[in-house]
């Protein structure tokens, strides 16, 4: 069956056949019929060259329908003016050009084009919920043009592409304003085995997303640099085998997220001075290369300016000089290599700056001199390698500053120079039960706290030296300004040059493990306390046992005697037993200035004050030795001075013989000695059988009860030697 034809052509429609047939391009200004050219292409006007059908500068007059045309040649209307929109639904064309013309809209719903779709610096403008162009479940073998054009709709999107596919897609330049939620540019299920280039486009959407790609594939770079989006950039759950390029693009959304790309595939991340208003939203993202957000600014202050929670980078991120004004969040997000914040500058929302809770990063972290408003959160973060914080600069009156608990670092963690304010119970800088494989250092840090401590390191583990050389920390409450209870170091502890300020302790080492040398000067705490109970340490490096004693005995807030058995312990290991008697001969007089109650009743402590007096609680037998002999000598010489005291008749000691006589006979002076010595030592009779102490006398009485006293005496002193010799006393405190 043979289609009807036109009976009479123009003058102008003439030229169009005549030149299609020769392969010649045909430029005119008259119009031209629409149904010209779709008799053209289906053949009904005889053979038309392989070079197509080819027509500049003219008024397309009607509605050009090439709805199910199957062409042989292809289509170019070039800068031409279409009133009544285009309509190619389920056409098949070899290729089909309408550059630079102005059109009302393209349906190009299941069309198949062998080769290239150009568009080039098209203006179209329409209507309609599928869009001005629309390219639903087409297949372009080629490439689709859409460099520099201009593409409008009030109602509905632009450009709607839902399950394209086609080689590559070109908008350099690209205009298009939508409405609604359909996008202004709808790539639904679209699949581009190239590259999309949207670079230095400029398209928005007031009411609803700029691009809506959800579930798109493209195969090769999805490039939007320089471009300026307003409406939400959506890719959730799309693929880009290369790169999604946003460098230097502008991205802004009031009503939601700016860039919505979770559980995005692609093979790289370029953002460098990206600007986004609104949140980035990468949560469950997959980057299988390189994330690029140098000199990127991020603004969405009332919550996350990047979300990124259980994201996964093969690569590295690169994130210097970042400005973010709200939250970044990498909440379980893997990094492959390293991740870099250096220079960058955060102000938090909610109080938090960055949330990095169970944030893995298998390379370094480098967070050097970075300024954050808001708590950097790396709660139960792990770092593969080398944790860097030197220089940052981050308050929080929220929180800590920096809360790193149960942070595990598998190289140094270096905190010099950095200025961390932070508020309540939990300090600026929290490192309960972190780990840290290498170093911990704070070296020249500055710690502040108004309303909690300092530092709180409860339960840390560092497999090397902790440096808080030049640490100045100000704090208050419990437990201490700088908090190291249960701490473990497998190195050294240094506080050399540090300055802590608190209202109430200033170091709490409570049961905290240092196997090599601490340095903590005395002059640290010459204004304030510490709690030393369970300390253990390898050595004092350079300080002097005396300075620790003092440490112990007169800043600590109560008595305990594990500080001065542990530094006893440490001077006996080196040899220096007189050094270890002193040290607890302290510990008991301390035990008798501050905590009296635990020796007992009044009794007790007066036994306790004289066993130290004349015993060195145990620990100076030459003193009890002394005092044994003073009293022995005081027996013999009561003994003596006996003998020559008398009421004329008798004397107090003399004969025995003669002690019911008128008058006694005096004793020899070897006799009165010993009767001193028979009766002021706990042994038996010597020489009382022939020379004793006459109590018929006043003055004989007066004698025994003083040498019952030194037999007292001696018989106390003799305890506490034997006592103090079988080291029972050791075994007090």
């Amino acid at each position: 069956m043979t289609l009807p034809v036109l009976d009479k052509l123009t003058g102008a429609e003439r030229e169009l056949v005549d030149a299609a047939r020769r392969g010649d391009a045909c430029v005119t200004d008259a119009p031209v019929r629409a149904v010209v050219l779709r008799e053209l292409l289906l053949g009904l006007r005889g053979p038309v060259d392989p070079r197509g059908v080819r027509l500049g500068g003219a008024r397309i007059a009607g509605t050009l329908n090439l709805d199910h045309v199957e062409a042989g040649t292809g289509l170019a209307l070039v800068e031409c003016v279409l009133v009544n929109a285009i309509s190619a639904r389920h056409a098949r064309l070899p290729w089909l050009d309408l550059a630079g013309s102005r059109i009302a809209g393209l349906d190009g719903t299941a069309v198949r084009i062998g080769h290239d779709l150009d568009l080039t610096g098209v203006r179209a403008t329409g209507s309609g919920d599928f869009g001005v162009i629309c390219l639903r479940d087409a297949r372009i073998d080629g490439l689709a043009v859409f460099a520099r054009a201009e593409i409008h709709s009030g109602d509905g999107p632009a450009l709607y592409l839902d399950d394209l596919e086609c080689r590559a897609v070109k908008g350099i330049g690209l205009r298009a304003t939508g409405a609604g939620d359909s996008g202004a540019i709808r790539l639904l299920g679209a699949h581009v085995s190239r590259e999309v280039f949207l670079g230095e486009a400029v398209l928005a959407n007031e009411s609803g997303p700029a691009v809506h790609a959800d579930s798109a594939v493209v195969d090769g770079d999805l490039n939007l640099a320089g471009a300026t989006v307003t409406g939400a950039l959506r890719l959730l759950g799309a693929r880009v085998g290369g790169q999604l390029d946003l460098g230097d693009a502008t991205l802004v959304n009031d009503s939601g997220p700016a860039v919505g790309a979770d559980r995005l595939r692609a093979g790289g991340l370029y953002a460098t001075g990206v600007a986004v208003t609104g949140a980035f939203s990468l949560l469950g993202a997959r980057i299988e290369g390189q994330v690029n957000l140098g000199g990127a600014v991020l603004a969405h202050p009332g919550g996350r300016a990047l979300s990124a929670d259980n994201a996964r980078i093969e690569g590295s991120v690169h994130a210097i000089g970042l400005r973010a004004s709200g939250t970044l969040s990498l909440m379980g997000t893997q990094v492959s290599g390293e991740l870099y914040l250096t220079d960058a500058e955060l102000a938090g929302a909610t109080g938090v700056a960055l949330s990095g809770d169970r944030l893995r990063v298998d390379g370094g972290l480098r967070l050097t001199r970075l300024t954050a408003t808001g708590t950097v959160d790396l709660d139960g973060a792990r770092v593969g390698g080398h944790a860097n914080f030197a220089g940052a600069r981050v308050t929080s009156d929220a929180g800590p500053a920096l809360d790193a608990d149960d942070l595990h670092v598998d190289g140094p963690l270096d905190l010099d120079d950095v200025r961390l304010t932070g508020a309540g119970p939990r300090g600026a800088l929290a490192l309960n039960r972190a780990e840290v494989a290498g170093r911990l250092a704070l070296d020249s840090a500055v710690l502040a706290n108004e309303t909690g401590p300092a530092l709180v390191a409860e339960g840390c583990r560092v497999r090397e030296n902790v440096w808080l050389t030049e640490l100045r920390a100000a704090g208050t409450g419990e437990p201490a300004t700088v908090s190291l209870l249960g701490v473990r170091i497998a190195g050294q502890l240094s506080f050399t040059g540090a300055e802590i300020v608190s209202t109430d302790t200033l170091v709490s080492l409570e049961d905290a493990v240092v196997d090599g040398p601490v340095l903590l000067p005395a002059s640290l705490l010459s204004g304030g306390l510490a709690d030393l109970d369970g300390f253990r340490f390898g050595s004092l490096g350079d300080v002097t046992w005396r300075e620790w004693l003092d440490v112990i005995r007169s800043h600590t807030a109560a008595y305990r005697p594990g500080p001065y058995q542990r530094l006893a312990a440490s001077e006996r290991a080196a040899g220096h037993d007189g050094n270890a008697r002193q040290i607890l001969i302290a510990q008991q007089r301390d035990l008798q200035r501050r905590s009296p109650e635990a020796i007992g009743g009044w009794p007790a402590r007066r036994f306790h004050w004289l066993w130290g007096a004349l015993a060195g609680y145990g620990y100076r037998a030459r003193r009890t030795a002394a005092a044994l002999l003073l009293a022995v000598v005081a027996a013999g010489g009561l003994g003596l001075w006996a003998g020559h005291v008398g009421d004329g008749r008798h004397h107090a000691a003399e004969r025995t013989a003669d002690l019911t006589a008128a008058a006694g006979t005096p004793c020899t002076t070897v006799e009165l000695i010993g009767v001193g010595l028979d009766r002021g030592l706990p042994l038996s009779p010597g020489v009382r059988g022939r020379c004793d102490l006459n109590t018929g006398i006043t003055a004989g009485q007066v004698f025994t009860v003083a040498i019952w006293l030194v037999q007292a005496a001696i018989w106390a002193l003799a305890t506490l030697a034997l006592v103090g010799y079988t080291g029972l006393v050791r075994k007090t405190g």
